[in-house]
Formats: structure tokens, sequence, C-alpha cells
């Protein structure tokens, strides 16, 4: 008898850590969470274990689809295919099958939220059904709507190479629910080591998404220009592989293509600039002044919140003298 108290207990401690480590909330544990509300059937505590184990899986899907979805419209999507992959059908491709699954997913999440309960504003648990449908059409039903709406399959071997990469680019709806998960990580606030890390994620995050934005703008023009001046026909003059407008495969490849373009966005938000990587044509010069004044807002943002961050910890030790 005393064996079996003794791992119940160990098993109710086991869980509070778990959800501790997991939970996206705060470490102190208001008033409700001490309480066992009654709930309906098939309806989840916003706090339950499960719902914090929920929460970091599509948080990780969603980074998935911060960094492939402007990867994919701007590079994957606007490339040449053979023969071969346009006989292919939509499950050939693997990013294919990881995206519907990703969609399959969030629609798993809106069904969950329809069932998760929330707390008012008399901190009371809400759990009756009606009220959360209401409560959850009014808040983020419609952008988690758009962000599980499987485009791919919408617009499988339909429409131009533009159509397909402006709805490939709607995808990036899914990235509206980094808000939700970001008012969540204030938690993470007081700690400095936190703070830099995802500072660091930040502005690499950023930085991929300027450079997608980077290489779009040099591919767009490409065609247009009688002088080949952009900075792709640049690249592929310092690398040996000059474009052939005869040969569509000639050309950089998309691992110099998009690593010159990180190089280069990473390089001018820093305000470093060597040079070796330039915009030549105007919509390439408009482009970087825009991510120099990125940069500069990001590092006074940075160092503004470093200041603040040990501004608190200057506070608590002068409290605690």
């Amino acid at each position: 008898m005393p064996s079996s108290e003794h791992s119940a207990r160990l098993v109710n401690f086991s869980s509070s850590c778990l959800h501790l480590v997991l939970s996206l909330g705060a470490d102190v544990l208001p008033e409700y969470k001490l309480q066992a509300p009654r709930i309906h059937r098939w309806t989840i505590l916003h706090y339950s274990p499960f719902k914090a184990v929920w929460d970091w899986l599509i948080l990780l899907l969603v980074i998935y689809t911060a960094v492939f979805t402007p990867y994919s419209a701007a590079f994957l999507l606007n490339e040449e295919q053979d023969e071969k992959h346009l006989d292919c059908s939509y499950s050939c491709d693997p990013l294919n099958i990881i995206d519907l699954i990703v969609d399959i997913m969030f629609i798993v999440d809106i069904i969950i939220n329809f069932r998760t309960t929330y707390v008012n504003i008399n901190d009371e648990v809400v759990s009756h059904p009606a009220k959360i449908a209401i409560h959850y059409f009014k808040g983020w039903f419609l952008i988690d709507m758009v962000a599980a709406i499987p485009f791919d399959l919408l617009i499988f071997r339909s429409g131009s190479d533009e159509t397909t990469t402006l709805i490939g680019l709607l995808k990036t709806a899914r990235l509206l629910r980094l808000v939700r998960v970001a008012r969540k990580l204030d938690r993470y606030s007081e700690y400095g080591a936190a703070v830099l890390f995802l500072l660091m994620c930040t502005f690499a995050l950023i930085a991929h998404w300027l450079a997608c934005i980077w290489y779009a703008i040099g591919n767009v023009e490409r065609p247009y220009m009688e002088h080949k001046i952009g900075w792709l026909d640049n690249l592929g003059d310092q690398i040996g592989k000059r474009y052939n407008d005869s040969d569509l495969s000639s050309g950089p490849s998309i691992k110099d293509k998009y690593v010159t373009a990180l190089y280069f966005t990473f390089s001018s938000l820093t305000s470093v600039g060597f040079g070796n990587v330039s915009p030549n044509t105007n919509s390439e010069k408009i482009f970087s002044i825009c991510v120099m004044l990125i940069g500069c807002l990001m590092l006074t943002k940075s160092e503004v919140k470093q200041i603040r961050v040990q501004l608190t910890d200057w506070f608590k030790v002068e409290n605690q003298v």
C-alpha cells in the first residue's frame, strides 16, 4: 500500500514538472489552476500537459512554415521544372507531402481550439462548448482558417508561375500564429541568455525572409534587362557559371544563389557591407536602402531591450540590499 501511494505521488510530481517545463505560460500558477473545474466531455483544459505539448508542436510547425514557405515561393516555384517532374504526381515532391501534413495539423489545431477552455475577465475557466466556440470565432479563428487552407493542392498544375508564387506567398498567413506565441514568451524576458537567443533567432529569420525577397527581385528583373547588370549575372560571372538564355539550366545553382543572397542581407543588416555583392539596378538599390533601415531599427531595438534587462537586474539587486 505505501508503495502504491509513493508511486502515485511520484507520477503526480513528474506530471507537474513536465507541465512546468513545457508550459508557455507563467511560472506561478493562478488560482483557477489549483482547483478542479467541471468540464464537458471531450473538452481540453487550456493549461493541461497535453495542450502544452500540442502548443509546442504547433510552434515548431509555424517555425518550419516561416523558414520554408518564403524559400519555396522565391527559389523553388520559379525554377524551371524538367519534363520528368511535370509528368510526376503531387506526391513526388517530399516538400508537398510535408506541407500537406502541416495543413492537416493546422486543421486539427482548429478542432482542438474549439474544444479548449479559456479564462474570462473574471478569472473563471469557461468550459461550455458554445461559449468556447463563440470566443474562438471572435478571436483567432479567421487567421487559423486561412493558415490551414491547403494552397498547394488548390494550385497544383493550374495557373501561371506568377499566380503560383502569389498564392504560395499567401501561406505566410501562418506566420501570424507567431503573435500568439510571442505573448507567451514574455516569461523568458527576465533571462539575459534567453533574450539574446530569441534576438538572434529573430535576426536570422528576418535575414532569411529578406534574402528570399532579394533573390525574387533579381530573378524577376533579369529577363527584362537589356544589359545584364543585376546581381545574379554578376554572381554568375564571379563563380564561372554564366547565364545562357538558350539554356534554361545555366547559371548559378540554387545553393549558390541562396547563400549569396543570405550573405548580402546579413552584411547589410549589420552595416558591414563588404561590397562583393552589391545592388546595381534601381530596384535592387531601393531594396538595399530598406534593408539598411531595418537593420538600424533592429540594432536600436535590441540595444534598448538589453538596457531594460540590465536596469531590471540592477533594481532587483538594489531592492535585495
